[in-house]
């Protein structure tokens, strides 16, 4: 690394990539049918879950989980993507993380119906594999086999371990906040 680089040349470089970026977005992404996917994904499943899934009397606390599995996957995607662990060609917008309507739909909103749905531990981390393998070894592999998802430094099973780690961090979270609410 050069100690030399100044910030206004991280500046520029910087400029230099974000009109790179949006020029691609512009010629590749956009109304693609990736794009439309990537579209419906951030809509869909709040809209379904609001419909067919949501429990009223227990909405903010649902909510809450959904909000730190969210927060979890934007930031581990944003560290991933930046270590070029992996890379996502496409995006919704050019100035949001590649795989937003993952991070803050998809992912949250299915956590939140595990949550929702399990009382034990036992059945919340039996959830939380299948839903984990689902993600990773099919929903990972069809995005890689569509060129929306690319491994770089990174496998499925990395991946699967990841959702398990996110998920039973996040209810481990859920219980303890419980607790606190309790006092």
């Amino acid at each position: 690394m050069d100690p030399s680089i100044t910030f206004e040349q991280v500046q520029e470089a910087r400029e230099a990539l974000r009109n790179i970026g949006t020029s691609h977005w512009l010629s590749d992404d956009l109304f693609s049918w990736k794009w439309w996917f990537l579209v419906a994904a951030g809509i869909l499943p709040w809209v379904v879950w609001l419909k067919f899934f949501i429990d009223r009397k227990r909405v903010f606390e649902i909510l809450t989980c959904g909000f730190l599995v969210g927060t979890f996957a934007v930031a581990l995607d944003g560290i991933g993507v930046d270590l070029m662990l992996w890379a996502y060609p496409d995006k919704v917008l050019p100035m949001f993380p590649p795989l937003f309507p993952a991070d803050l739909t998809v992912i949250p909103v299915s956590f939140m119906v595990i949550y929702q749905y399990t009382k034990t531990w036992k059945t919340y981390l039996l959830a939380n594999l299948a839903l984990a393998a689902f993600y990773a070894y099919l929903v990972e592999s069809l995005f890689v086999v569509w060129e929306m998802f690319q491994l770089i430094r990174w496998t499925h099973t990395y991946s699967f371990l990841g959702f398990v780690l996110l998920g039973s961090i996040n209810r481990w979270v859920m219980l303890k906040f419980a607790k606190l609410s309790e006092r």
